[in-house]
Formats: structure tokens, sequence, C-alpha cells
């Protein structure tokens, strides 16, 4: 019988662009705040195309993927982990779980349905107003603990869970489970809900959002129900929609009586997230526009983050969209 853990921490290495080209795999599990097993795989990537930037950041040379298991072949020995009791966390999971997505995606392997938390929030909540950083690097300096060797897969997952480990202590909280119960601020997702991106881009190769003027977003209807949960609410977005472009859904909001704001302040209702482009926003995977909110919301400003679904039930736009 599978054990089971309060939480596993996971960290992707991949060997370029393509999320799809996982080259390493670090596994963490922990129980009763200790970590009690660890897990190391290479991972060779499809056609073996390694990039020379991405060999930079974490070492990994073609001599040594060549003899890797491909992904399909690791899969096979971890899927059981992934399962609907599981709890994977993850330092910027959006990148992981793209990561873990776009190969079972790429090999055509069936999607676990797992939930997930990333540990910057469950971080953040443990070290609210102080105005650290997200990275890694940086949270886990701030707790005192040892990052060995950074990119590194295995140095970064193990990372991973003692920073969650001493928020657990710091908080004096016995699991993660009563933590995020606790602190209901922190997104716990499922990993079936999870909207892929297939590409990374490392900093300095961006592409932009497209731009939209504010000011220029004026209501085209005088007939506004004062009775809508948007009405006189102050909205600021972040990242790009997939169902509904940025300016449209800005009209959208603006003609139900939402007033459209450019940054997060104390006075923000709603903050609708859309899919964050990681080569602008860094691997933390969120934008300066979130970190503000979520940075607000542990100070007890009462902010809500939505993400596009969220947003467009709330707007009573899905079944008008599909």
């Amino acid at each position: 019988m599978l054990h089971s853990y309060d939480f596993i921490a996971i960290d992707f290495e991949i060997a370029n662009h393509n999320y799809s080209s996982a080259c390493s795999l670090g596994m963490v599990f922990v129980d009763e705040r200790k970590i009690v097993d660890e897990k190391y795989y290479l991972i060779q990537p499809p056609n073996l195309e390694l990039d020379e930037e991405f060999s930079k950041i974490h070492s990994l040379t073609l001599d040594q993927l060549s003899t890797a298991p491909l992904f399909h072949e690791v899969w096979d020995e971890i899927k059981p982990f992934f399962n609907d009791d599981s709890l994977i966390i993850a330092h910027n999971a959006q990148f992981d779980m793209n990561t873990l997505k776009n190969c079972l995606i790429e090999n055509s392997l069936n999607v676990p349905n797992f939930k997930y938390v990333c540990s910057i929030p469950i971080s953040t909540r443990a070290c609210r107003g102080e105005g650290i950083g997200s990275s890694l690097k940086e949270r886990t300096k701030r707790f005192g603990i040892t990052l060995d060797d950074h990119h590194h897969a295995l140095s970064d997952a193990r990372a991973c869970a003692e920073l969650v480990i001493k928020c657990l202590e710091v908080k004096k909280r016995k699991t993660i489970h009563s933590y995020c119960k606790t602190y209901s601020s922190i997104p716990v997702k499922l990993f079936s809900d999870l909207k892929t991106q297939s590409t990374f881009l490392i900093r300095g190769k961006r592409k932009k959002f497209d731009s939209v003027k504010i000011a220029e977003i004026t209501p085209t209807t005088s007939n506004i129900d004062n009775n809508h949960p948007f009405y006189n609410r102050l909205f600021v977005f972040t990242g790009n929609l997939e169902t509904i472009d940025r300016k449209n859904a800005m009209q959208k909001v603006v003609d139900v009586g939402g007033i459209i704001k450019s940054g997060v302040t104390k006075n923000t209702d709603y903050i609708i997230v859309g899919k964050q482009d990681l080569s602008i926003v860094g691997k933390d995977g969120l934008s300066s526009k979130e970190r503000k909110a979520y940075e607000l919301i542990e100070k007890g400003i009462n902010i809500k983050v939505l993400n596009e679904d969220q947003f467009l039930k709330n707007l009573k736009l899905i079944s008008n969209l599909k």
C-alpha cells in the first residue's frame, strides 16, 4: 500500500524553451514536518535537444542526458505519487506544473488529478510585510535554509520542502493542510484545471502584452444595473486572458458599472489574473500586480483574486462566449 505523505515537494529543470523538455526531476517527501524520503531523476529530453542557455543554468550535459531514461519511463515509476490524495508543492508551481503537464501530453499519457500549492504564497504568510523577494534563493535565506546547489532539481526540491516545514514551525501548524485551511488566501489548485503554456523564455527575450489605454474605456450603455456584483468596484487586470481579450473584458466590466485601475492599492476590490508569460514575470510566476495584491491580502485587505473562469462566471459571460 502506498504511503500517504503530508506533501511532496518537486522541482523540474528543462533542457530548452519547450516545457515538454524536462531533463531532471527532484522529489522530496515530507511527513510530520520531517523529510522522510528523496528521489532524483535525470530525464532524456525529446530528440536530446539541450539549449546552451539552459545548460548553463543547471549544468547538465548531453553526455549525462544521453543515457538517461525517457520521461514515460520515469513516469511509470513516480505516477502512483500523483493521485487524488496527493498534495504537491513547488516553488513557483506554475513552472513545474506546466512542465509536468506538457510532458504528459507530449507522451500521450493520462493527466492525473491532484492538488498543488505554490510555496511562494505559503512562505509569504510567514514573512508578511518584510518585503522579502519571492525567489527561492531569497526566501530560503530569510529562513536560514541552506541552498547548496541552486538549479539542481533535488537541491531545489529539498529547499522548497524545508521552506514549507519552516513556515509550519513559525506558524505552529502540524500539517500543510491545517496551514492552508487557516490561511485560506493561499490558493490550492487542481492539476486538471491547469491551462498549459508550451514554451518558456529566459529573461531578456520577452514578448509584450497588448497595451490597453484605460482612459479610452468608457461605458457604451446608460442602462447599468446597480445590483451587479461588479458595480462601483475597482478592478485591476494582469496577464493574458484566453477566452476574451483584455480590452473587451475591461469594456464588459465598465459596462456593468465597474471601475478599471492600472495598479493595485488597498482600495482594489478585484484583481483578474490571466496566464502570465514567465519570460516577463520570471520563474516565480507572479506579476508585480499579483504579488502586491497578495501582500495586501496578508495585511487583511479584502481583495478578491479571480482567474479567468471565475471572472467570466461572475460577469455571466461564459454561456454567451461558448
